[in-house]
């Protein structure tokens, strides 16, 4: 046998262990699975990188090899994160990582329809869902729309939810973008996957029932975790089955 089909017999191989695990199911250990397959060490930690950049294993150091879960399908609908992991059956939950007040600059000014300068909330959180990170998200909010507001409360509640409930602010709609991107090395060491992996990013205006601008927002999805789908019609036809 030679080299090139013996690195796809190891790749096969990996493929039934990945398929015979669950969603986040850990593999063996490298040299248990060099042992098992009868390949070096080296060639093993290949193949496993290659899996990984396809999004079938994610590797942790220190902790093992393990089976990535099924990518979530995010559709195009106006809920808070927290709503919709647990429509999906998932407990979401956030890190914290910084809150402080900033002014606005000219692009965020103009976003958020305020004049430059204009003290606003700047918020970062690590959004999970069963305690696997799935996003990183960016969001600002005019400071004198939120008074005696206490960021900790976001650490286990919906920004939306609080929105609603303390200041009056229901999200109605919002004007999306998504593209493609890379993730920086601090980015991906808090989303757990290697750096420069790709990512989904998604900028967000959301607005009152009112019409009033009340947040911008951006949000870095995992790429192996994040799938988004759009129905689109030709004009004039409306949606059926086929």
């Amino acid at each position: 046998m030679d080299r090139a089909q013996k690195r796809e017999q190891l790749r096969q191989n990996l493929l039934g262990l990945i398929e015979q695990n669950s969603d986040g199911g850990r593999l063996p250990p490298e040299r248990e699975l060099s042992e098992r397959f009868d390949v070096a060490r080296e060639t093993l930690r290949r193949c496993l990188r290659e899996l990984e950049a396809e999004g079938l294993l994610n590797r942790k150091q220190g902790a093992g090899t393990f089976v990535s879960g099924q990518p979530v399908v995010k559709r195009p609908q106006l809920i808070s994160f927290s709503e919709d992991m647990r429509a999906r059956g998932l407990q979401p939950s956030s890190e914290l990582l910084s809150t402080a007040v900033v002014g606005a600059g000219a692009k965020l000014a103009n976003r958020l329809k305020l004049m430059p300068g204009s003290p606003l909330v700047e918020i970062r959180r690590l959004r999970m869902a069963n305690d696997e990170p799935m996003a990183l998200e960016t969001v600002y909010l005019a400071q004198s729309r939120l008074p005696n507001f206490d960021p900790a409360t976001l650490k286990s509640g919906s920004l939306y939810e609080l929105l609603d409930k303390h200041y009056g602010l229901q999200i109605r709609s919002a004007h999306q973008q998504l593209q493609a991107t890379v993730l920086t090395v601090e980015e991906a060491e808090l989303l757990e996957v290697p750096a420069f992996s790709p990512s989904l990013l998604v900028e967000r205006t959301a607005y009152s029932n009112k019409g009033e601008v009340v947040e911008y927002g951006k949000s870095l999805y995992r790429a192996d975790r994040y799938r988004f789908e759009v129905n689109v019609l030709r004009d004039g036809e409306e949606p059926g089955l086929d």
